[in-house]
Formats: structure tokens, C-alpha cells, sequence
């Protein structure tokens, strides 16, 4: 005999479901949240230190016996602000639970429909992992070069998050190149030199702050311009094999990166829907960017208190936190009789060694 709805569909039982909803899924971890730890706090304000990073500066020369010269601070930025906060529900209709009970003596029949029943708010679990990935991907590789949160409410721009003073005008100064030339942007198969660009910045971050950029991470669409570019080409293959119109291979790219300069590049392509039901790369088409080999976590995704985690003990309904930070609350209504999942977060990464990535708008 299946259990009645209200004991099947509950929080916990998403929250087991879940875990093997994610494996059949078979989906990749995010990239992004392997360069940024994860933790939690009270509150919505976020509040972190950036410090400066430059090339070591040598100790002054001083006579004995004589007081030391004070030296100025190398500079910190204090970046603050508050943590946005994502809410949607789902709703079991009439319906549905009524064709669940027409399968409680069924426990195989009642369980199948009670999996599809579970799938949307899975979905909604789903949705919720997306935020903080888009979130990292819009400090990481921002086309305009300008690292910030856009939050959007009912799919319309509301504000941005700012994790600079001055509307990234430093931090694009010595962390953002752009490829203004229309024979210069990798989209130009025949003139774009991808190789060269990408030791160029190499070269400008190790002048600027003694880093050096070992990791290049892009989609698909700007990896292919980079594979079919004849200076590419002719630079892996050879003059003599280029002209005689040997096949280069994305592996044989990533090779000589690796093998020729320790570059190592990522292709990142994982894709996710916006709320219009818009597909996207979490990394614009055209976009590069570029990790310091010395900087083991680059931020820190945080996760708030959802107001149901914090009223979860006083509620009537379930509750149970998934991923660390994700809220699943459900509960029932008396009229109309419906089962109800909420799943919320309140989420925001911070950035503290955004001066260890550099971007590039090749296209």
C-alpha cells in the first residue's frame, strides 16, 4: 500500500530523490565552482577584502642606527554587499494527487507516478545550482571586462552587483584586453594570430603582478576560432605540412599549448536556460579568460539563511537543505487541497583574488 501523498512528497524525500536524480542526469561538475570554495553565513550583507596585488617592491637602503622609513600600504579594496535572494515553487495539482491515489494499492504504479510528480521541483533544485555557476562566470569572463552580478527579477535587469569602485575602469586597465581590429579578432581565420595574443597577456600580467597565467578557459565556439586559424595552423604543423594540407587536431592544439609555453586550455561548453527559456554558454562566445597558476581558490561562494530554513522549526510543513545551501520547504493546503515545494537560496560569491584572472574579448 503507497503511503498517502502528503507523506511521499515531502522535503527529505526530494532531498534522497535528488541525489539520484543529478547521477542519472549524468551532468559534469561546474567549472566555476572548482576555482571558488563554498560556505555559509548569517545575514545578506557580504563583505570582503581585495588586497593589491603588484610585483614585490625591494627594501630601501638605510644607514644604522637610524629610524626606519615608513612605507605606504600596498592598498585594499573593501568590497560589501548584499546577497540576492531567489525564490519559485511548484504546486501538485488536484489532479495529480488524484491519479496518485487511484495507485495506492499499486506500490510500483503509485511510485511511478509519484517520480513525475518529484521531476519539477528536481528541476527547480537544478535551476537553483545554475545561479551561483552563472554568478562566477559573470566575474570570470565578463565581455566588457567589468566583474559584476547582473540579478534579474521576472527576467528583466534590476541591478548589478559591483565588485569594484569605479565601474571596473582600474581593474579593466591592467586585467582586460580587446581585440578592436576586425583583422585582428579571432573570427579572422586568415590574419588572427591566437597564439601570440594569448602569450602577449601572459607577458602583460607577469609585468604587472610577477603571476603567471597557466590556465585559459573558453566555449567551444571561441576554441574553434582558435584551432582555425592559420597562424595556428602553420605555427603546430609546420610550413611544409600546412602547405601539403595536414589535418590539425584540437588535441594536437592543447598539446603544443601545454608542451611549448605550460598553457593549459579549458574548453568549457555546459550550457543553461535563462527564465525566458533561452539557451547560453556560461562563457560568451568570444570571451577568454586567464588563471594565475599560484592561486588555489579564487573566492568563495556563499549561501544566506532562506527565510524557510530560518522559520523551518515553527512551520507546519518539511523542510531539508540540499547542497549545502539550497532550502526545499513543502507543505499542504487545505483548500484548494494541493502539496506545495518552495525552493529558495540566498547566494553571492566573493571575489578576494579577482586580480589573479585576466580577460580577453578576441571576437
Amino acid at each position: 500500500m503507497a503511503l498517502a501523498l502528503k507523506d511521499a512528497f515531502t522535503a527529505r524525500a526530494l532531498g534522497i530523490a535528488w541525489n539520484n536524480y543529478k547521477q542519472s542526469l549524468g551532468l559534469p561538475p561546474y567549472l566555476g565552482r572548482s576555482f571558488f570554495g563554498t560556505d555559509k553565513k548569517e545575514g545578506l550583507d557580504l563583505r570582503f577584502i581585495k588586497g593589491s596585488k603588484g610585483l614585490p617592491v625591494a627594501l630601501k637602503a638605510s644607514n644604522f642606527d637610524a629610524q626606519a622609513p615608513l612605507r605606504d600600504g600596498i592598498g585594499f579594496s573593501d568590497i560589501q554587499n548584499e546577497m540576492p535572494f531567489y525564490r519559485e515553487s511548484y504546486m501538485v495539482t488536484e489532479k495529480e494527487e488524484q491519479d496518485y491515489a487511484s495507485y495506492a494499492a499499486n506500490d510500483a504504479m503509485a511510485n511511478q507516478v509519484l517520480r513525475e510528480i518529484m521531476k519539477s521541483p528536481l528541476d527547480l533544485i537544478n535551476g537553483a545550482i545554475v545561479i551561483p555557476e552563472r554568478m562566477i562566470w559573470q566575474l570570470m569572463a565578463p565581455a566588457d571586462g567589468i566583474p559584476r552580478v547582473s540579478v534579474k527579477i521576472d527576467g528583466k535587469d534590476v541591478y548589478y552587483v559591483d565588485y569594484t569602485p569605479d565601474n571596473g575602469v582600474a581593474y579593466k586597465a591592467t586585467h582586460y584586453f580587446e581585440n578592436t581590429s576586425t583583422a585582428d579578432k579571432w573570427s579572422s581565420a586568415s590574419t588572427a594570430t591566437p597564439i601570440q595574443d594569448i602569450l602577449d597577456v601572459q607577458e602583460q600580467h607577469s609585468d604587472n603582478t610577477g603571476e603567471i597565467l597557466s590556465i585559459f578557459v573558453m566555449n567551444n565556439r571561441t576554441w574553434k576560432m582558435f584551432c582555425n586559424a592559420e597562424d595556428t595552423k602553420k605555427q603546430i604543423l609546420g610550413i611544409t605540412a600546412y602547405n601539403e594540407g595536414m589535418r590539425l587536431t584540437a588535441t594536437d592544439v592543447k598539446n603544443y599549448m601545454l608542451d611549448m609555453y605550460s598553457i593549459t586550455i579549458l574548453v568549457y561548453n555546459q550550457m543553461f536556460k535563462e527564465a525566458d527559456n533561452t539557451s547560453s554558454t556560461f562563457i560568451p562566445d568570444g570571451v577568454v579568460s586567464g588563471i594565475a597558476s599560484n592561486v588555489n581558490q579564487l573566492g568563495t561562494v556563499w549561501f544566506g539563511v532562506t527565510p524557510e530554513e530560518r522559520s523551518a522549526g515553527s512551520l507546519d510543513g518539511d523542510f531539508t537543505l540540499v547542497e549545502k545551501g539550497i532550502a526545499v520547504y513543502t507543505y499542504l493546503t487545505n483548500h484548494p487541497v494541493n502539496t506545495h515545494c518552495v525552493t529558495s537560496e540566498i547566494v553571492l560569491p566573493s571575489y578576494e583574488n579577482m586580480d589573479s584572472v585576466f580577460v580577453m574579448k578576441v571576437a
